[in-house]
């Protein structure tokens, strides 16, 4: 029965992680394609401010590597909210304010010069003002991490989309799976920052937790060795309810699904970068039924690991295969 109850968790999750994953590569690619409407190709092609340089690459990949080795290093020394409150701030508003701009740009008609040549200064006063209330709604109500987190996620994935040429996002996103695979398995210091982001709620990846009770007995010595690496932050977010559910012999299963705001952007700068290849949006949707795949990969190893994994890699490899067949496809 407890083995029937937690696959019906993990489908349901699963359900909803891989929804929230689309809902950020479609709407991206939406916005994408208002940003460019009625846009000459090579106005597009200008905007690219990386196309193939390598130093600009490895510009980006440092900055990542320095900003993770500075957040883990102030999170393990810092035990405050406020910190974490202002950095979550930066990590929404920035990004959400593309977000909501390019909204309002797009119901003036012509989102491409508003945005890069400023032609309408209020859009930005208003695009401004909705990304400082998203913030504090956050803060206001928790509940709305994964909204933010998706928002935030398409900011990120769009401006990185425009700034990159399709083969530079692509070896871009090569590169962050390497260090992706390095970051959880080797130094793991990406595991530490995610059970931050999960004790804090940040924005920092959409999430799902569930929980039901079950008697203790009806779990195997490997399921109740799984409660108790796990008793310690259920109690510190159940408000009481696991210790009143020991006093009945019973404890609560948790499940948690998560995704990171980098994992639901990468794909979606792969896509964004791929539709200013010819302004079809046939190459974007290989690259988002690729990173499909490559959620469904995850979720399949997850579930067997049962461990924090890098999403990255089979991101990578989904999307690979996708426009592996789609490229060999075209040379017929």
């Amino acid at each position: 029965m407890i083995q029937m109850q937690l696959r019906v968790i993990e489908l349901r999750q699963f359900l909803q992680i891989l929804a929230m994953f689309m809902i950020v590569q479609f709407f991206g690619l939406l916005l994408a394609t208002q940003l460019f409407t009625g846009v000459a190709y090579e106005q597009v092609q200008s905007v690219q401010v990386i196309s193939t340089y390598s130093e600009n690459l490895l510009f980006y990949i440092a900055y990542i590597v320095v900003v993770s080795i500075i957040l883990l290093f102030v999170f393990k020394i810092y035990r405050g909210k406020r910190l974490f409150t202002a950095f979550e701030a930066v990590v929404v508003f920035i990004p959400a304010f593309y977000v909501f701009l390019i909204c309002i740009a797009a119901l003036f008609g012509n989102a491409y010069a508003i945005l890069f040549y400023g032609t309408n200064p209020i859009t930005y006063a208003v695009a401004l003002v909705l990304a400082a209330l998203l913030v504090i709604a956050k803060n206001k109500m928790p509940k709305l991490r994964n909204l933010t987190a998706i928002i935030a996620s398409v900011g990120v994935g769009l401006v990185l989309g425009i700034t990159f040429g399709f083969f530079a996002a692509y070896v871009f996103m090569a590169i962050l799976a390497v260090y992706d695979f390095i970051a959880v398995f080797v130094t793991k210091h990406m595991v530490a920052l995610a059970n931050v982001a999960m004790d804090n709620n940040l924005s920092l990846m959409v999430m799902v937790n569930e929980a039901k009770a079950v008697p203790l007995s009806s779990l195997s010595a490997r399921e109740q060795a799984e409660y108790r690496k796990e008793k310690s932050w259920l109690e510190k977010h159940s408000s009481g309810m696991v210790k009143e559910l020991e006093k009945r012999n019973m404890v609560p299963i948790a499940a948690r699904s998560a995704l990171g705001t980098g994992d639901l952007a990468v794909p979606l700068m792969v896509a964004v970068a791929a539709y200013k290849i010819s302004l079809s949006f046939v190459p974007s949707l290989v690259v988002v039924v690729g990173s499909v795949v490559g959620v469904l990969l995850n979720m399949l190893v997850l579930r067997s690991y049962k461990k924090a994994l890098p999403a990255i890699p089979l991101l990578l490899l989904g999307i690979s295969v996708a426009l592996g067949i789609y490229f060999a496809v075209l040379s017929f």
